[in-house]
């Protein structure tokens, strides 16, 4: 009886329906597929967000020095060569001790004394020289106003009286006017002063004018005066633009930083193809 009744056992298949709700199952894969969008939309927002809080930070720190080196160059402008004393020297060196660069045995019989300030980027953000490296991201942030920057001054002392002065302001060239084939990354750099010892100085180089002279290298120049200069025209040879330190646009002329030493410049090589 037993075996009989164990042949009339239907298969389970039957007892227990298979069901698939499919408007149910595309309402949880919609409900997921929302989440993982908000989830996207979120991670996205955040990283948007601290790429602009970077930038700030960077655009922030670019206009400080932009701001310093304006004062700098007041101070630099306030030294008189040959007339300025020590007392004055120490003024400057108060107000700039915490980014000097003073040589051994600075005293009023003598000293040489250097101010630096200098802006620059990470590596991965400043790019790197040499063949084959990609610098994608450099070149983004290039016209995104960051870039590595500088102003820097000095003067020198010689027994109590100021002896010379000079400034100088440098900002990295735009990474496409790099030359791939060197070893560091290029500067556009522009330095101007006066030196009582100007004829000493320039007896060596040509010069177009008896009390100052311009002199050229690879993507700088550099400006020496007289202290008998005409007091306008040594304002000229002072009067530095900082606007490379943060515009967008990149800087590729020595003339958007120091334009009357690249007027002499100009005028210089001009004289140099008519002979």
């Amino acid at each position: 009886m037993l075996a009989e009744d164990g042949l009339n056992i239907e298969p389970t298949a039957r007892e227990i329906p298979l069901r698939v709700d499919l408007p149910k199952a595309i309402g949880v894969l919609l409900l997921f597929m929302n989440a993982m969008l908000r989830s996207s939309r979120q991670v996205l927002i955040t990283i948007l967000i601290l790429l602009c809080a970077a930038w700030a930070s960077g655009e922030a720190y670019q206009w400080l020095l932009r701001w310093r080196a304006g004062r700098l160059l007041t101070g630099v402008r306030s030294l008189e060569v040959n007339r300025s004393q020590w007392p004055d020297a120490q003024k400057m060196m108060a107000r700039w001790g915490q980014w000097s660069v003073p040589k051994p045995d600075c005293t009023a019989e003598s000293c040489v004394y250097q101010i630096n300030l200098i802006q620059s980027l990470p590596p991965i953000l400043g790019g790197h020289p040499g063949t084959g490296v990609n610098n994608w991201l450099p070149k983004i942030v290039g016209h995104l106003g960051l870039r590595s920057s500088a102003a820097r001054a000095g003067f020198t002392v010689e027994h109590g009286i100021v002896t010379s002065k000079w400034f100088g302001e440098q900002v990295t060239l735009p990474v496409e006017d790099w030359n791939i084939s060197g070893d560091y990354v290029p500067y556009l750099s522009v330095s101007s002063g006066g030196f009582s010892r100007f004829h000493a100085r320039a007896s060596e180089f040509p010069h177009l004018h008896p009390y100052r002279m311009v002199q050229a290298y690879p993507h700088g120049l550099n400006v020496m005066f007289d202290p008998q200069e005409d007091p306008s025209e040594q304002a000229l040879l002072l009067d530095y633009r900082f606007s490379c330190f943060t515009q967008l646009r990149p800087c590729r002329s020595e003339g958007d930083m120091l334009p009357e030493g690249w007027r002499m410049l100009q005028e210089q090589q001009r004289q140099s193809n008519t002979r």
